[in-house]
């Protein structure tokens, strides 16, 4: 299954299980002008990078059918789509943790790169917003303030 709603500017994959985490992060997304296509399908997800090419992937770590940790290290192996910046979006771990230790840990192999952010649920918006510019750049700078929204319900 994959969804795609258009507008213009940068697009985002966003993988994870749960139907309303994509539509939050869809919102939060677009409500600052990206482009958003989604999976909750960890197996499609790799070749819904290959087919969107997006400029972000946000990844959930604990998935059925297939881990984001194994989805991670298919897409950093293909050098078709291994340059896309990653952020995991999950409450595996606290961000400090997940990224000094914990990634190492579920990935011995130091071919395989530390992503390049970890956001924990529930997510702070204007945090994550702030992730996500500093990767890719903002959107559309005419969007609201990343700044003026606050911490998930």
């Amino acid at each position: 299954m994959i969804e795609q709603t258009t507008t213009t500017c940068r697009k985002i994959l966003v993988i994870d299980d749960e139907p309303p985490i994509i539509a939050y992060l869809a919102t939060v997304l677009e409500d600052e002008g990206y482009v958003v296509c989604s999976t909750s399908d960890p197996l499609e997800a790799l070749d819904i990078a290959h087919q969107q090419r997006p400029d972000l992937i946000t990844l959930d770590i604990m998935m059925p059918k297939r881990s984001g940790i194994s989805f991670y290290k298919a897409l950093k192996c293909d050098p078709k789509v291994g340059a896309i910046p990653v952020v995991f979006v999950s409450a595996f771990a606290r961000a400090s943790e997940f990224l000094s230790s914990a990634f190492r840990e579920m990935v011995p192999d130091e071919t395989i790169p530390v992503p390049e952010a970890y956001v924990e649920k529930p997510i702070n918006v204007a945090a994550f917003l702030r992730t996500v510019e500093s990767l890719i750049g903002a959107s559309d700078p005419a969007a609201a303030p990343s700044d003026q929204r606050g911490d998930t319900p």
